[in-house]
């Protein structure tokens, strides 16, 4: 339903009229931006920001494949597709002089600072862990492998996140397996565990982002979970039993960057937006608000100093050494693995 609800409001705002006031229009996740800063930039610039959601990547894919990006100016996407974007026609070369605050990022595997012709500016960068409550799972789950074989007292109480590459990712670390150099075989093998895990689950997708959400109200045990995501929800926490855990086995490495459209109208007005997100200040509330790690050196600091030591936020070299960074899978294989997913999430 949530998915039928965006496209119909996709429909919907690419038909209402021009507005007088200049509209920016940028496809992202939702809650992924503290929204005192898009106020004071649009009030700053005089302008607005229509904010259209997906709920995963493949969701953000097929908008963009059905309208070849018309009608949007500026994109958030897995730093890990951008070359497949690019491919397809749908980004724009940045412009190094109107963005000059991209002087300030570093790729976070290895502090690299962006090539001279770049396409996307990197956002947040981050982990996939376990958000669980102290006082419903005993003992931690500290591994995936304990997360994708849940006791039976947890069946119907686990959220999963609903992206395939990620839950599969994430299946293959708890077999002890590359998430990155994947064969059929372990993408055989990972179904047969996801297999024994899905009746544990009541949903794929994110956990909600509001106080009143499903920990709050005692509907679930467990949730896979962006870090960022689940520090949010600690915080907003008054129990005091939800805690975040990096299993031990490793995790997906993944960063978030903001890119612009080859189709968009109003690219400057884009160009204008990031330069604003990478101000040091700026960037630095914006990643306190999110609970996630930024690549803008500049930015991080500012940051207070037990934001940047919580291990949570920015994975210390332990956590980095035994995870992997995402990548895109070949073809045969992100085909099979949907195949496979499709098949278990609609039994």
């Amino acid at each position: 339903m949530r998915r039928l609800c965006g496209f119909l409001f996709i429909g919907l705002f690419l038909a209402l009229p021009v507005q007088a006031t200049e509209t920016l229009t940028f496809l992202t996740w939702e809650d992924y931006i503290d929204p005192e800063l898009v106020s004071e930039f649009e009030q700053k610039n005089d302008v607005k920001i229509r904010f259209v959601y997906f709920e995963d990547d493949d969701e953000r894919e097929m908008i963009l494949a059905q309208t070849n990006g018309i009608g949007f100016d500026l994109v958030l996407l897995d730093s890990a597709l951008v070359q497949n974007y690019i491919r397809q026609g749908w980004l724009e070369p940045l412009d190094r002089q109107r963005i000059s605050n991209a002087a300030h990022i570093r790729m976070p595997w290895n502090r690299a600072p962006l090539p001279d012709t770049f396409y996307e500016v990197p956002y947040f960068w981050g982990t996939v862990g376990i958000l669980y409550r102290k006082d419903r799972v005993n003992p931690p789950p500290t591994s995936w492998k304990a997360f994708f074989q849940p006791a039976e007292p947890h069946r119907h109480r686990i959220l999963s996140l609903n992206t395939v590459s990620t839950v599969y990712a994430m299946a293959l670390k708890a077999l002890g397996r590359s998430m990155v150099d994947v064969t059929e075989q372990d993408i055989q093998a990972a179904t047969s565990l996801l297999a024994f895990f899905a009746p544990y689950v009541t949903a794929w997708r994110n956990p909600t982002l509001k106080t009143d959400n499903e920990f709050s109200r005692g509907e679930i045990d467990m949730a896979m979970a962006y870090n960022g995501d689940a520090l949010q929800l600690i915080d907003k926490d008054e129990s005091g039993q939800l805690a975040f855990v990096v299993p031990e086995e490793g995790t997906g490495l993944w960063m978030d960057s903001l890119a612009i459209l080859k189709s968009s109208q109003k690219k400057v007005l884009a160009e204008r937006f990031i330069q604003f997100l990478n101000e040091p200040e700026i960037n630095a509330r914006n990643a306190q608000t999110l609970y996630y790690a930024t690549p803008n050196t500049a930015a991080e600091a500012l940051l207070p100093a037990d934001f940047r030591a919580n291990p949570a936020v920015f994975p210390p070299e332990a956590i980095r050494a035994r995870s992997e960074v995402f990548t895109v899978w070949p073809v045969a294989i992100n085909r099979l693995a949907s195949q496979k997913f499709v098949e278990l999430t609609f039994r």
